[in-house]
């Protein structure tokens, strides 16, 4: 998205941007000991749908070393224990325009790793304070390394912010969480989220298991399959597709089997170490920037 975005454009990352932070709100209050994560996902996500939008993408309920992509599968029985650290990340579809928001709570106590938390916050508000038509992206990324390291935390090198368009929740630029030297500029009309990491670990995430998160692979669609029919071309949940349609376990088994569609891998610190994440959907304009999700 290299052009100035239409007038109508934005008034729809805006709307999505207010349904993904009241969404973000929701499922935070919802998170406490002993409550499920599926309960959690299908509350928040029927709220996203109250409002009229869809979701961007299935709720990520991500704990302790998972950075992201982990959500409930169909009747999933798994809870939050106290102390978990969870990344919530979610976000809402208005006409296939996005929003992608995401913080970090502790369950069932606070000050463990509020100062990891609190690194990941302010890392992301520092880089929105210098942005701007013209800003590199590796300004925003030492900025926001800077700041994690000042609390004595790494910033994770191989996860970072992505662009935003219409039902494509990532394109380019990438925007890294530390001077990775990129010598690429941000021109007015990009939309784009930025999202701090910050790890008590050496900073790397690895691949693990599957986390009931899919997409369709490729470019190839067909208008009638019934993955792009409900969800077009954004990540969709395994129980999503069980909602639509019948044997949905079989069908999707073999689509991926197939390679047409893709399973996302939670994403893992390298050491099992802790990670903590902030996240807002920012649009650039010619003359100012919004926060969509703030």
């Amino acid at each position: 998205m290299v052009s100035e975005i239409p007038e109508d454009a934005i008034s729809k990352f805006i709307e999505a941007g207010k349904i993904g932070k009241l969404a973000l709100e929701k499922a935070i209050s919802e998170i406490g000991p002993g409550v499920s994560f599926l309960s959690v996902a299908e509350k928040t996500e029927a709220l996203i749908r109250e409002m009229g939008a869809k979701p961007s993408f299935p709720i990520n309920l991500s704990i302790n070393n998972e950075a992201a992509h982990f959500t409930p599968s169909p009747n999933d029985k798994k809870t939050f224990s106290t102390g978990d650290l969870v990344k919530v990340d979610i976000g809402a579809s208005v006409d296939g325009y996005l929003s992608d928001n995401a913080a970090t709570v502790e369950v069932g106590e606070k000050g463990k790793n509020s100062d990891l938390i609190d690194s990941t916050r302010e890392a992301l508000n520092k880089a929105i304070s210098i942005l701007r038509p013209g800003t590199m992206v590796r300004d925003l990324g030492s900025v926001i390394g800077e700041t994690i390291t000042s609390h004595g935390f790494r910033p994770v090198k191989n996860l970072g912010g992505h662009g935003i368009g219409r039902y494509d929740l990532h394109s380019s630029p990438f925007i890294p969480n530390y001077d990775d030297q990129n010598g690429n500029v941000l021109k007015s009309g990009y939309g784009i989220a930025i999202e701090p990491f910050a790890s008590t670990g050496i900073g790397m995430i690895h691949n693990g298991p599957g986390g009931n998160i899919f997409i369709l692979s490729g470019t190839k669609t067909n208008p009638e399959d019934p993955i792009y029919k409900n969800f077009n071309t954004i990540p969709f949940a395994s129980r999503w597709l069980s909602s639509v349609m019948p044997d949905s376990s079989s069908y999707l088994h073999s689509m991926v089997k197939t390679r047409q569609v893709s399973e996302f891998a939670i994403l893992k610190e390298h050491r099992g170490a802790m990670i903590a994440q902030s996240e807002h959907t920012i649009l650039i304009l010619k003359d100012k920037v919004i926060v969509t999700t703030k």
